[in-house]
This record gives C-alpha cells, structure tokens and sequence, in this order.
C-alpha cells in the first residue's frame, strides 16, 4: 500500500478494527430489531433495485422533524441495514428517521451514484408528509462517501427542481472526502474506474453550492492527515463562498466509531443536527 493509499484507509488509524465494526453491526441490529414496529421497510424512491429506504415513524400525531440519513463505504459496501445504529435517539426526539440506500460501485458509476442520492433527497422533500413528516424542517447528515454524495445534494439545481434556494434545514457532513482527484491513484477507484476529469467534476469542493442550509462538519481526531485535511479545506471553501458553516469537535474518536455518537443525546454531532433542527427557518 502507497503512502497516499495509507491516508485514504480509514482503518490505518484503528487497532481494533473488528471490535469497531463488530459493536457497529451490533448496535445496528439491536436497534432494527426494538424498533421494527415503527419501520416502514423499503421505501422506493426510484426505479433500480437498491433505491429504497426504510422510513422510521414516531407513535403519536405529527408533523415531526425529519432527518436522513447517507450511509458510507467508500459508495462500494454497506446499505441501510448498516445505517439504523441512531433510530433509538431520533424516535426519543420525536423525529422522523430515513436510512436510505443506493447503487453501489462497479455496478454503478459515481455519477449515477450521486444522482440516486439527489433523487432520495428530493422524493422525501415532495413525500414525507405522507409519513406525517414536516417538509419544512428536514435535516440531513452523510458519513465518509455519505459526507460527499450529501455535499452534492447541497450543490445540486435546486431551482431546476422547483425551489426557489436549498430547501433543507440543515446538514452535518462526517468524515468526507470533498475533493476527489487524490483517490485516482489508489486501489479505492479499482471499482470507481474515474480519470482526473471525472474525479474533478464530481468533487464538491471544485463545485461548490450557489445557496446552503446550514452545515456542520466534523471529523475524527483518530482519522487520517487526508481526512483531516479534506475537511478543513472544505469547511474554508464553504467560508469563503459566505456558506454558515460550523466545526463540530469530536475528540478522540475515529472514522468508523465517530458516526456511532449520532445515537449519543450528549454527543456534540447530534447536538449540532438537533440545532439544526430547532433552527428558525
């Protein structure tokens, strides 16, 4: 493995990577399995096999707050199965929680990717009032390759699509990569097959949004100098763009175990997304 290549592996900063990811698949289960009742599994939003989600409903009359959530894994493993580890935070707080899944690479390339993920956003902005949501207070938060795709929901047409600026109330982007070209040369795009001129076009930090919610950015201090990196750059081109944007700390976690604190009540990334949602439109 390349230097570079040991930057973009997460795990290079993890000794107990299975202990990780076995509590991770752990907590997954244990809140699919107590919180069943309130799912309505398998939601579609598009046409293809993997574009569903499963939607978590409060007991009791809404409208409620909405959050959605984008899984990671390198847009090449996991799905909304690996997704429910917060339901039990997010029911507690009354609001509506959607795991969404999309295609994965090789089976898709990342345009396509990023597309499905634009679409889920959409269809739950025009649907989830259906579920007793509340269309006007939608929050949103990505982790890893999630950070990213929820970087281009932020930057995508929102005029072209009917609204007039970013329609959500918020978003809190994890552990992203934001400006792609540096993964062209790593075993990472073997299922990705991007050249530069793909990565670049599909980098939000080279395409930044013309109007934003708030943002909340945040990244292990267990990660990587490049995940690091990735996202202080971003959170300055956000800046200087005149995006609110804010850092969220979260001290000694690391890329996988730092999106488990969104079933946290006490942890500063779900305060931050629980602003969000509180925040005057």
């Amino acid at each position: 493995m390349t230097p570079l290549e040991l930057e973009y592996s997460p795990s290079s900063c993890v000794e107990n990577l299975d202990a990780v990811l076995a509590d991770f698949n752990d907590q997954c289960r244990a809140m699919s399995e107590k919180y069943a009742n309130f799912a309505h599994e398998d939601v579609p939003y598009g046409k293809s096999e993997r574009t569903m989600m499963d939607i978590y409903v409060p007991k009791g009359e809404g409208p409620f707050p909405v959050h959605v959530f984008v899984h990671g894994g390198y847009w090449q493993t996991f799905s909304k199965r690996e997704s429910t580890f917060a339901v039990g935070n997010f029911l507690d707080h009354n609001t509506i929680l959607v795991v969404m899944d999309y295609t994965l690479a090789p089976e898709a390339k990342m345009a396509q990717i990023i597309d499905e993920a634009r679409a889920c956003a959409l269809w739950v902005l025009r649907n989830i009032a259906r579920y007793g949501g509340d269309p006007q207070n939608i929050t949103m938060s990505g982790h890893s390759a999630g950070a990213h795709l929820l970087a281009q929901i932020l930057a995508m047409d929102w005029q072209a699509e009917g609204f007039a600026a970013c329609p959500l109330k918020g978003a809190a982007l994890v552990s992203g990569v934001y400006d792609l070209r540096p993964l062209v040369d790593t075993y990472i795009n073997d299922a990705l097959d991007m050249d530069e001129v793909e990565a670049a076009r599909h980098s939000p930090a080279l395409h930044l949004p013309k109007s934003a919610c708030p943002i909340a950015l945040s990244v292990g201090q267990n990660e990587t100098k490049a995940f690091k990196g990735q996202t202080a750059n971003f959170a300055k081109a956000l800046q200087m763009a005149g995006h609110e944007c804010m850092s969220v700390p979260m001290v000694d976690y690391n890329h996988f175990d730092i999106i488990l604190q969104m079933a946290n009540p006490q942890s500063p990334l779900f305060l931050a997304i629980a602003a969000q949602m509180r925040e005057a439109p």
